[in-house]
């Protein structure tokens, strides 16, 4: 009883400050669809009988130019990042900060640094095809200018990132055997770390809310001006759901524990790769470097397996909360509606873009109805 007055006290509190968010974008002929959705039809169809059709072939098209654009980004950095230490450029750049630079902490620092900003560019194409992608299909309206500040700044952002970890790292190398002990609990500690504090570091588009109970919400422009105060309270809910389970923490000690896993395998296999006459421990963070982002492309797919169950228990938790299925139902709807996603993900989407399994299998646990998914 609690939660449900403190869910609806946060729906008043979202329709009464939110009104930026209403004005940024009004309902649409996709929403009035969804609306005339009846709660029969929700309650009895599988979700494939229930999104716009057109808006799937998109998804679908959308999907498969998205798996290339990322699988590209990490082949560009890998390759990148190979031919800088294979041509020993990274060694050069390693004596040349040195000879110019006081202070072995600030040389690994920059070093890190400029890893980051030869992977980033190097990704640079395939991250504007990705961008492209979106705004063609009409789910941004970003300009390319605008896309290009943010790209910029995210890569300022990664450097800073690639060069203290750089530089914390080998300097617990240099100073105890132990170092990859400190490492490996400053990598969960950063994790569920960073779990809270992604809360506040909003992107466009989405808003923070506190609940009455003191826990942060994020409700998406999209979700605010279409959707029913019911489906508000169902996305509230959903949310509540993840923090009574303490997913945030779980997910935030799985990906750290992924991170540690399949770091460990690619300094493993640089270990072992024959060293060039100029190299060290320094210059050969190219080669980690690649190796990471190669990596990566195994280390996605399993982060994505481990994360799908989380949102059914969360799905659970939001309607027997709200004891509305067919809120539940038609804002899952509306979502893949919206943001074109695909109700019934192919298994190269499931494996590289979704965390959460498709919108076919959550509603289908929800009304009890077979997904209609192949």
């Amino acid at each position: 009883m609690r939660y449900s007055i403190g869910v609806a006290a946060l729906i008043l509190a979202v329709l009464g400050f939110c009104a930026v968010a209403f004005a940024a974008r009004q309902p649409d002929a996709l929403d009035v669809r969804v609306d005339f959705l009846t709660r029969r039809a929700l309650l009895t169809e599988p979700a494939t009988a229930l999104v716009d059709p057109a808006r799937q072939l998109g998804a679908q098209r959308r999907a498969h130019w998205t798996v290339v654009g990322f699988v590209l980004a990490q082949l560009f950095e890998a390759g990148a990042l190979l031919y800088l230490w294979s041509s020993g450029a990274a060694a050069a750049l390693r004596d040349r900060l040195r000879r110019r630079v006081r202070g072995e902490w600030i040389v690994r620092f920059l070093f890190g640094a400029a890893l980051a900003l030869v992977a980033r560019v190097a990704a640079l194409l395939p991250s504007f095809y990705l961008y492209r992608v979106d705004h063609m299909l009409g789910l941004t309206t970003e300009l390319t200018r605008y896309w290009l500040f943010y790209w910029i700044l995210h890569t300022l952002l990664a450097m800073v990132i690639a060069g203290l970890i750089a530089a914390i790292v080998l300097g617990l190398v240099a100073r105890t055997h132990q170092w990859y002990v400190y490492t490996l609990f400053g990598v969960l500690a950063a994790s569920v770390a960073w779990s809270y504090v992604s809360e506040y570091v909003t992107s466009p588009g989405w808003h923070p809310v506190r609940a009455p109970n003191g826990t942060m919400v994020r409700l998406s422009d999209q979700m605010l001006a279409g959707s029913t105060p019911a489906e508000v309270e169902y996305s509230v809910a959903y949310q509540l759901g993840h923090v009574a389970h303490g997913d945030q923490v779980s997910i935030a000690l799985i990906e750290g524990g992924i991170i540690i896993v399949f770091g460990a395998f690619a300094i493993f296999i640089a270990d072992r790769l024959r060293f060039r006459r100029d190299d060290d421990s320094l210059s050969r963070l190219a080669i980690v470097g690649a190796l990471l982002a190669l990596v990566y492309l195994a280390a996605v797919p399993v982060r994505n397996a481990t994360l799908r169950s989380y949102d059914f228990s969360a799905d659970a938790y939001a309607v027997a909360l709200t004891g509305d299925p067919a809120a539940a139902v038609r804002s899952l709807v509306r979502t893949a509606d919206q943001r074109m996603v695909e109700v019934c993900p192919d298994q190269a989407a499931l494996l590289f873009l979704y965390t959460a399994p498709g919108i076919g299998a959550r509603v289908a646990a929800i009304n009890h109805v077979p997904s209609g998914c192949p």
